[in-house]
C-alpha cells in the first residue's frame, strides 16, 4: 500500500517580551511522525507533504494521484489546495487546477481519501478550514459545519463509543484498555454513510463510498494534541492500518 499524507505540520512564530525588550523566534512543529512511524513499522509506503509544501508539490492531476492507494488530509486547510503558486507575482493566467477537484476526481475514479481531524480540517478553527461545500466534501462520508467553528475541546477526555464493534476495522482491538482523546471536529454523517464510532453523540469514525472509490472521516487528530493518550494505546497502530487498508479496498 502507498499513501500520500498531507499536513500535520506548522511553523510557530513567537514574540517574547522581557520588559522593554522584545525578540521574535520561530520553530517548526511536526506531529505527522505518529502516523508515519506506524506506516514505516507496517511496511506501508508513506509520502508525506508538509502543509507549507502542498502548493508546489501536490499532484495537479488525478492521474498523478493515481500512484497512491489513499490520500490522507490532516489538520490542513482547503486554501492549500485551491490557491496555487501562480497567485503571487509573477502572476499566471490561468493559475492551474484546483487540487480539491483533483482529489474528487481521483476518488470518483476509484481512489480513496481519509480526512482526519484538526484545527484546519473539516470546518476547523473559526471556520477557517473551509472544507464545507468543496469538491472534497462531496466525496466524504460526512458534511462539515460550514461557516462556524466545529472544534470540540474535551479537556477531561473522551473515549470512542463503538456503534459497529464487529466491523473489520474495529473488531478485536483492545478497547478495554485506558486511553483518552482530548478533542475532535463536530460533523454530520451523510445518510448513506456508515458510522462506526461516536464521541458522545457526534460522529468519530465514519466510512462511505463515492463513485468507484472510498472515503473515511476520522474526526480527531492522528497526532498531538487531540490524540491524547490514544497515541500510546496498544491498538493505535493496528487501528490506523485497518482504516487505511479499508480505504484502499484491501480489508
Amino acid at each position: 500500500m502507498r499513501i500520500l499524507y498531507c499536513g500535520d505540520t506548522q511553523v510557530d512564530t513567537v514574540i517574547s517580551a522581557k520588559g522593554l525588550d522584545t525578540f521574535t523566534h520561530s520553530y517548526y512543529k511536526d506531529s505527522s511522525h505518529h502516523l508515519r512511524d506506524i506506516c514505516a513499522a507496517r511496511g506501508i509506503e508513506c509520502d508525506h507533504l508538509p502543509a507549507g509544501e502542498l502548493g508546489v508539490r501536490f499532484p495537479a492531476t488525478a492521474a498523478g494521484l493515481g500512484e497512491y492507494d489513499v490520500v490522507v488530509l490532516s489538520d490542513v486547510g482547503y486554501n492549500n489546495f485551491a490557491l496555487l503558486p501562480g497567485n503571487r507575482p509573477p502572476y499566471k493566467v490561468p493559475l492551474g487546477t484546483n487540487r480539491a477537484e483533483v482529489i474528487h476526481e481521483y476518488v470518483d475514479d476509484g481512489g480513496a481519501v481519509v480526512m482526519a481531524g484538526g484545527w484546519l480540517t473539516f470546518s476547523g478553527l473559526g471556520g477557517k478550514g473551509l472544507w464545507g461545500g468543496t469538491a472534497v466534501e462531496q466525496a466524504l462520508p460526512v458534511k462539515c459545519l460550514e461557516g462556524r467553528d466545529d472544534r470540540v475541546e474535551v479537556g477531561a477526555g473522551v473515549k470512542f463509543t463503538l456503534e459497529q464493534a464487529e466491523h473489520r476495522i474495529l473488531d478485536g482491538l483492545p478497547w478495554g484498555e485506558d486511553y483518552l482523546v482530548l478533542g475532535y471536529n463536530r460533523v454530520v454523517a451523510k445518510p448513506e454513510s456508515t458510522v462506526l464510532a461516536l464521541f458522545g453523540n457526534d460522529p468519530a469514525l465514519v466510512i462511505g463510498t463515492y463513485g468507484k472509490g472510498r472515503s473515511v472521516a476520522y474526526t480527531t487528530d492522528p497526532g498531538t494534541h487531540w490524540g491524547g493518550t490514544l497515541l500510546t494505546w496498544s491498538g493505535y497502530g493496528e487501528l490506523w492500518v485497518r482504516i487505511l487498508s479499508w480505504a484502499a479496498g484491501s480489508l
